[in-house]
């Protein structure tokens, strides 16, 4: 049993022992109280005095061990708050540091050249305010020092970095005090990302900053690092585009970083050393693995600025994937600066494990919010970046998300915003999870793996789904393709707008597309395997709300069948470039159904009422295939997908003739022909054709 306490109000502990409590003593004086057990721990009712954040609180046990308390859900009222920034600043009239760790204890800050980091140069003491502020000041510019908190507390003497300090030195072990403004690239002041007139317009194509370039197939200068985004040319060895070039050229509108705040599982300083990012420990700073210099603190800032601003130069947004649901371990400047605030306990006094990380954020804390809020309009205004996928979004929690949406929104109206809408685990949470279904009316996004289940089966298994020949999961792609709202009483899904859904059938989680097709037809011949991917990249690609593309799906991506390849290293999650070139055609027609679906609105319809009335289901002979035509005033547009191994016919009740651009996996802008009455589907394939108003 985890021995200490919180004080939940000015008359409340809660004390997490199966021993039961014996004394109580504030700031040294013996306090009367009435214990009660709960079960599994003790709610300790004091009889007169009076409880506050910042006294020192000694509990007895009655086997004489000492218990301390900490200040948890009392820093819930409103009165131990803070609204304004923290952090440092620097101004002509010194250094000034703001701190919110209300507790016990004193803390003080010890300033040090980067050049010797074991003795302090500056020693200032924090003053401690009414509301849990702790300030200090020097008169003095200490831009270029690093600095820490020294916690001085029941004993115990304790180190922390800044959690709101915008650099730190290599690994994250000291934090660094530099100007934001001194660290920019040239006209920084003038990037801007592209203009998003509805969050259906994106295609969303996710990667990792390793992986995009650590692969001798891409030919940089800078492999695996942030310079490899914006070299002014590439060297593959075949005549291909590579890294931004490519990204470019395959023409989607967002590229989706997997994260690139600092994380905790990799030595910055070594090369080699691989992870996905999602065991996050400094929020407002990014990853120093990535940058050319690690142990120059100004040198990742100025990097990664670098990459935001090439990128919209392309016309190309930013999103940022953000893991605010929990922490790398409990050893963090939370923890450490207010214990057990930051985080979810049981009643057990164990951490919340909803994350399946060993923790989770309580973010339905007010300074909790405070944090999150703070660092994401840090990532919006000082890195320009347009939009943030969540982890684990359901943690979150729905109040966090809404309020989230409407403070970024004021600052980029059109941010991007979607996650994931479940928990790994079982959560504790009192907020309401965000899960599907309760993102509807918001400007959030989730993501839809029911129509990636529909498609391909569950992730890792063998099982089959729609493009494998499991046609019993037509209805769920149907529900996908009208982007899960209310399209009839057969297809009514988790949404109320196309907006709100992210579809899908691959992601950085799990085996690659084609890999999951050699796991679940083993049997099957490549060729066949190949299909399956279009097919299912084509229905993603053809359906209603935002599109998602895992890096490296459009030229078949193997990971050799490693289905979690977090730390794999970058041998197996490198994108190999030569794949492009071996499976050209398969990369072609995947850029082309991308023209195609920028190019056609059809394929980007606004808002349920306009699919209701602009998508019309047909008829179809098999269960292996799906059918609709989409409709305006100016063209109908014919979109088939066949799962099945032979040729199929949709037949329609017109005379009508129709152009075929699509058909057999590959795209002919200038047409393959025209057709009326009977439209023939290839198998496993997709066929589009388009009529103009008129027939034409």
């Amino acid at each position: 049993m985890t021995g200490f306490a919180t004080v939940e109000s000015s008359d409340t502990l809660i004390l997490y022992s199966n021993v039961p409590p014996a004394k109580l003593f504030i700031n040294g004086v013996e306090a009367a109280f009435t214990p009660l057990f709960q079960e599994v721990n003790w709610k300790l009712r004091l009889n007169e005095s009076k409880l506050d954040p910042f006294s020192n609180i000694e509990i007895i046990l009655k086997n004489n061990e000492k218990v301390f308390a900490y200040p948890v859900g009392i820093l819930e009222d409103e009165r131990y708050s803070y609204s304004k920034p923290l952090g440092y600043k620097i101004d002509e009239n010194g250094t000034h540091f703001k701190l919110w760790a209300p507790g016990p204890g004193e803390i003080s800050i010890e300033v040090f050249s980067p050049n010797d980091l074991k003795k302090p140069v500056y020693t200032l003491p924090t003053f401690l305010q009414p509301n849990g502020l702790r300030i200090a000041k020097l008169e003095k510019s200490l831009a270029g020092y690093a600095y820490r908190f020294k916690i001085e507390r029941y004993g115990e003497t304790l180190y922390t970095v800044d959690p709101y300090a915008p650099f730190s030195m290599v690994n994250g072990e000291y934090s660094y005090i530099y100007n934001l403004d001194e660290a920019t690239p040239e006209n920084w002041i003038s990037d801007k990302g592209p203009v998003l007139k509805d969050a259906v317009d994106a295609i969303v194509y996710e990667l990792h900053i390793k992986d995009f370039s650590s692969s001798w197939t891409a030919g940089s200068e800078f492999p695996g690092k942030y310079r490899a985004f914006y070299e002014e040319s590439y060297s593959p060895p075949l005549n291909i585009n590579t890294c931004l070039s490519h990204l470019v050229e395959l023409g989607i509108t967002h590229v989706h970083l997997l994260p690139v705040h600092d994380f905790n599982s990799v030595d910055e300083e070594d090369p080699y050393q691989y992870n996905w990012g999602y065991d996050p420990a400094l929020f407002f700073v990014p990853e120093g693995s990535y940058a050319t210099s690690p142990c120059d603190p100004v040198n990742r800032v100025l990097e990664f600025r670098r990459l935001v601003q090439k990128l919209h130069q392309n016309n190309l947004g930013v999103v940022l994937d953000v893991v605010f649901n929990h922490t790398y371990g409990e050893d963090t400047p939370f923890q450490k600066l207010v214990p057990y605030y930051y985080y979810r306990l049981t009643p057990e006094g164990a951490f919340s494990n909803g994350s399946g990380c060993g923790n989770e954020l309580a973010t339905e804390r007010p300074m909790v919010r405070h944090y999150i809020i703070n660092a994401l309009k840090h990532w919006v205004e000082n890195y320009h970046v347009d939009g943030f996928r969540f982890d684990l979004m359901a943690l979150l929690g729905k109040e966090m998300m809404l309020i989230i949406e409407k403070e970024l929104k004021r600052i980029k109206k059109d941010i991007l915003l979607y996650g994931e809408p479940w928990a790994a685990a079982q959560t504790i949470m009192r907020d309401t999870p965000i899960i599907k279904g309760e993102q509807k009316g918001t400007g959030i996004a989730v993501f839809n793996d029911e129509i990636r289940n529909a498609l391909k089966g569950y992730p890792d298994d063998g099982t089959r789904g729609f493009v494998s020949g499991e046609f019993t999961k037509r209805t769920e792609v149907m529900k996908g393709i009208v982007a899960e709202i209310e399209f009839s009483e057969e297809l009514s899904g988790f949404a109320s707008e196309p907006s709100e859904v992210v579809n899908y059938v691959s992601a950085h989680d799990n085996l690659t597309l084609i890999d999951k097709f050699h796991k679940s037809c083993p049997d099957e011949k490549f060729e066949n395997k190949a299909k399956m991917a279009a097919l299912a990249l084509a229905i993603v690609l053809t359906s209603q709300g935002i599109p998602f593309l895992h890096a490296g799906s459009e030229m078949l991506r193997t990971k050799l069948l490693e289905e979690n390849s977090y730390k794999s290293g970058t041998l197996i999650n490198e994108i190999n470039y030569n794949q492009k070139y071996i499976y050209t055609d398969f990369y072609n027609y995947i850029r082309g159904l991308i023209e195609l679906r920028k190019k056609e609105r059809l394929f980007r319809l606004k808002s349920s009422e306009e699919i209701r009335k602009k998508l019309k289901f047909l008829p179809t002979r098999s269960s292996a295939v799906i059918a609709f035509i989409l409709h305006d005033e100016e063209k109908e547009i014919f979109v088939a997908h066949n799962a099945s191994k032979k040729p199929q016919k949709v037949l329609l009740d017109s005379d009508a003739s129709w152009e075929i651009l699509v058909t057999d996996c590959k795209i002919n802008w200038q047409g393959f022909g025209k057709v009326s009455r009977v439209i023939p589907v290839e198998a496993i394939s997709t066929t589009i054709a388009i009529k103009r108003a008129g027939g034409k």
